[in-house]
């Protein structure tokens, strides 16, 4: 078992009674930009999901964003975790209903506004983990609309 991720890219996220949330504008792997290059976005978010299996818990979490074109993130963001003594804890209370394995899940949300968009091609999502694993989290293609 090993650790993996997943990013949800949209134009907003809006936090619901109940602890919910809403996910508005969702985008489907490719975002069509009108305009030219470099242009301004007034809001873009990203929600991220991180798992890892219950016998490896997370120590430390660094979400970082890249722009297209770009080596350094554009944005990092750390994930709170809690402490390893707390994670063992609620993993040994589970009493697993099915054989499939257990993961420990952490979440984060970033809202960019705005955010500049130099040029065209991937915004990427990655997770460093314990200072030492990155994890891929997904990616969105920015792509120019064609007249």
């Amino acid at each position: 078992m090993d650790r993996y991720g997943y990013s949800i890219f949209c134009d907003d996220i809006r936090n619901e009674p109940g602890g919910k949330l809403s996910f508005v504008g969702c985008y489907n792997g490719v975002i069509f930009i009108s305009g030219q290059f470099p242009l301004v976005l007034p809001k873009l978010c990203v929600h991220t999901h991180i798992l890892s299996p219950a016998s490896r818990p997370f120590s430390s979490i660094l979400v970082r964003c890249y722009l297209p074109g770009d080596e350094q993130p554009f944005a990092e963001e750390p994930v709170e975790t809690p402490r390893q003594a707390a994670q063992n804890e609620l993993v040994a209370s589970l009493k697993p209903e099915t054989s499939a394995p257990l993961y420990i899940v952490a979440a984060t949300s970033l809202i960019f506004t705005p955010i500049e968009l130099r040029s065209s091609g991937l915004m990427r999502i990655r997770a460093l983990v314990d200072a030492e694993q990155e994890i891929r989290l997904g990616s969105l293609r920015i792509e120019q609309s064609r007249p």
